[in-house]
């Protein structure tokens, strides 16, 4: 599947450990160009859960677009990681 490279409301870096189904957000950008870079420096540098301090075990890393929803729900009044 093609990415959307053009999303208006921006990209969330998502990572799913192995054996497990969820999806968990890591970090959030505007543009995909920002999104692929923290994407490349994750799969450089070894990151720990946000929820418990683990080390991820094999984790896999994917770029999603913010929907339009998310977007109007106030995904960034958040905090971005």
């Amino acid at each position: 599947m093609k990415p959307n490279i053009h999303n208006p409301y921006g990209y969330k870096i998502c990572y799913q450990e192995k054996a497990k189904k969820e999806l968990i957000k890591h970090f959030q950008t505007y543009t995909y160009r920002q999104a692929r870079l923290v994407k490349d420096m994750f799969h450089r540098f070894p990151q720990r859960s946000k929820i418990d301090q683990h080390k991820l075990k094999k984790p896999t890393w994917y770029i999603i677009p913010i929907t339009k929803k998310e977007f109007r729900d106030g995904i960034w009044r958040s905090v971005p990681y």
